[in-house]
């Protein structure tokens, strides 16, 4: 079974070793890191960016929550409860899919020329997400629900929220991880 406070460990000792590979992107330049080896894929820029986008939206909505109402739990004992909608999204960007999807418009990262300050700003938002959940771990996970900002349709809680982050967060490593291995890739 796993527990609220599992759930939160792994989501910060994830985000934690998430933070240092992304800080190694800070030593390659503007040209590297919006460098693309086809139309169709995203370069390491637009990775960052998308992440930037979808987690300031999540990191916001859960702080205003947190901050206005204490629902607290033993997290020791309270085991995850993932919505339905949650364990679909959840298996989406899993890495362990292979399968590509395509993100939703609101989560859509500028076709223009993204400068490396991204690296920076997706830094920032992961450390206030460590803080965040660091200083919360007592709060019930299961019982903040907040509307998926793809659609209002979806309803997600606070556990779904922070097992997609981790995930998502692997799984565009993985990609940035690739293109870094391109043979194509720029040496500057």
């Amino acid at each position: 079974m796993e527990t609220i406070k599992f759930l939160k460990n792994q989501f910060i000792t994830d985000s934690e070793s998430f933070l240092n590979e992304v800080k190694k992107l800070n030593e390659l330049t503007e040209n590297q890191i919006n460098w693309k080896h086809a139309a169709d894929v995203w370069s390491i820029a637009e990775c960052l960016e998308h992440l930037v986008i979808t987690n300031r939206i999540y990191f916001d909505e859960i702080e205003k929550q947190f901050s206005s109402e204490q629902i607290s739990c033993n997290a020791d004992e309270t085991p995850v409860k993932h919505k339905f909608f949650g364990k679909l999204i959840i298996k989406s960007v899993d890495p362990a899919n292979n399968k590509q999807t395509n993100t939703f418009p609101v989560f859509q990262p500028s076709k223009n020329f993204i400068e490396k300050d991204v690296v920076n700003r997706l830094i920032e938002i992961q450390k206030g997400f460590i803080n965040l959940i660091s200083s919360t771990m007592n709060l019930n996970t299961n019982k903040y629900i907040m509307s998926s900002p793809a659609s209002k349709l979806i309803r997600e809680n606070f556990s779904d929220v922070l097992e997609i982050i981790r995930l998502h967060n692997k799984r565009h490593l993985m990609q940035i991880e690739n293109l870094l291995l391109h043979q194509n890739f720029p040496k500057e």
